[in-house]
């Protein structure tokens, strides 16, 4: 079985491959059409480090993503999961997703997430955990809250993500935020320059097949 590492902290194999391309042909046909050779181009691949990580060492990437396709109306990614995403070190919380409508179609082993989502009268209702296996879809409207508590097998849980319609405001940042679970209020997404550039520097010390193309490649949504 032929296996290529990326980068390192980053590898697939043929099964990670032909898990994902069955996927897109279930559920997006018109985009299945995925060579080898791209799957396995670092230039398609980043490793996504959690916000939390500190800034000793290398930050920690709890998933990697592979863009198929990226436009306002139609995003397709492909993502290999390491690590849960609660976006607060060990303790909770729960975002929401800047697209209409997102669906996770799980490719290879399985991952667990919580859900919360508001009524029509605006109360939070908690929906509880889900265990995301292969066969089934994950599917996130733009006011639904979740966060990914357990990944079954790590470097080898695959999902394909279909994202509908990219929600953005005037400065084309993607439009979501976290749950404050003491108040059940929303809290839209802090954009602190110093922070996102602390991110960014993150991004890019573990994708050293980005680091030369810094100020014009496009990070991930």
């Amino acid at each position: 079985m032929r296996v290529v590492q990326i980068i390192p902290g980053l590898a697939v194999d043929e099964e990670i491959f032909g898990a994902a391309v069955d996927c897109l042909a279930s559920h997006a046909p018109a985009h299945c059409a995925l060579a080898w050779e791209a799957f396995a181009d670092p230039a398609r691949w980043w490793l996504i480090p959690s916000p939390d990580d500190d800034d000793a060492g290398d930050p920690l990437a709890y998933k990697a993503e592979f863009v198929v396709v990226q436009t306002l109306e139609l995003t397709i990614k492909i993502n290999i999961w390491y690590r849960p995403d609660l976006r607060a070190g060990e303790t909770s919380k729960p975002h929401t997703h800047p697209w209409v409508v997102m669906e996770a179609h799980p490719a290879l082993s399985a991952y667990e997430d919580e859900h919360w989502y508001r009524s029509a009268t605006g109360l939070l209702v908690y929906r509880g955990s889900v265990l995301n296996v292969p066969g089934s879809v994950n599917r996130i409207v733009d006011r639904d809250y979740h966060q990914v508590k357990h990944v079954e097998s790590p470097g080898r849980t695959v999902s394909v993500i279909i994202c509908g319609r990219w929600l953005h405001d005037e400065a084309n940042q993607g439009i979501w935020g976290h749950l404050d679970l003491d108040t059940g209020c929303h809290v839209p997404v802090q954009r602190d320059p110093v922070e996102q550039e602390r991110f960014r520097s993150r991004m890019y010390r573990i994708n050293p097949q980005h680091a030369l193309h810094r100020r014009v490649a496009r990070l991930p949504q």
